[in-house]
């Protein structure tokens, strides 16, 4: 990562040897230049990247960096700060230079900082440059010009990827929709058959799992209007990992219009297993399946 203002980060190196008087606050910086500040004082974000996990798919990112570009260019204050960071031009970016600014915008939305009076707060695993673990976790502060305060850094493992669904998705049940998060071991769920027929069967198991900060999201949206919001490494009812979905694809009787990552604002994703011989449901009206160990068939 590119460090173009030197004296901002002779005062980060200041504040992080924790110095005995703090240095008058400066002017304050906007939200991207203070992701930078403390991504170039403590480290790029290690997060489940989308565009890798569960697996890679060739020219995956190259392809999603041309996509995102112009919505990252529609940010103006996100979009010049990216540009002079990285020292690039913004006239007739290539597609190499587009996949450094989308690589760029992936580590800032991975980090999560948090309002606190006149600074923020963060927690961001990092590759470790020290010790027997591979990645650390750094909690500090970082103020409101950019000077950032290390409180701890602690060796942790690598990130624990979900593949399960947003806390707001709904699941389909004889007796209507129900929010995911209150699905219960026991109750009555639609699934499928192999032949795809829709049958009633109880829920077996339950699961929910922390996410990282900074996890995105695929959102799915569909030509008849459903939408879907889950992680990449969750599959289709045909096998199928919607992180490797594209628009255009079809999926449960419609077409993709709108393939995207997005940063995932809850703490948790979801998932059930039903019983039947398939282990699919329907998430927000789109047959799925359960990442949960499937049933034998019966």
């Amino acid at each position: 990562m590119r460090r173009p203002f030197a004296a901002l980060v002779a005062a980060l190196a200041v504040a992080g040897c924790g110095a005995a008087t703090p240095s008058p606050v400066g002017a304050p910086l906007t939200i991207t230049w203070i992701k930078f500040a403390v991504i170039d004082s403590v480290g790029v974000p290690v997060y489940c990247d989308p565009d890798s996990y569960p697996i890679a798919r060739p020219g995956g990112e190259q392809a999603n960096a041309i996509a995102r570009y112009p919505q990252i260019q529609a940010d103006s204050e996100l979009y010049s700060a990216i540009i002079a960071h990285e020292r690039q031009s913004d006239t007739n970016v290539n597609d190499l230079e587009k996949l450094v600014i989308y690589r760029v915008w992936k580590n800032l939305n991975a980090l999560t900082l948090t309002k606190a009076g006149g600074s923020y707060s963060f927690n961001i695993r990092v590759r470790s440059t020290n010790g027997t673990a591979s990645y650390s976790m750094v909690a500090g502060t970082v103020r409101v010009d950019g000077v950032v305060t290390v409180s701890s850094s602690n060796p942790t493992g690598a990130p624990n990827c979900p593949i399960c669904l947003a806390a707001a998705t709904l699941i389909s049940t004889p007796n209507g929709e129900v929010r995911v998060t209150d699905v219960k071991p026991g109750m009555i769920v639609w699934t499928a058959t192999a032949s795809g027929v829709r049958i009633a069967e109880p829920v077996l198991e339950v699961g929910s799992i922390q996410v990282p900060a900074g996890h995105l999201m695929v959102h799915l949206v569909m030509a008849d209007g459903r939408e879907l919001l889950a992680s990449p490494g969750h599959r289709t009812a045909d096998g199928r990992q919607l992180g490797l979905l594209a628009g255009g694809d079809s999926l449960d009787g419609s077409t993709i219009t709108t393939w995207e990552l997005v940063p995932y604002g809850g703490d948790y994703t979801y998932d059930l297993l039903p019983a039947g011989p398939t282990g699919t449901y329907w998430a927000d009206g789109i047959l799925i399946a359960s990442t949960l160990k499937t049933p034998s068939s019966r």
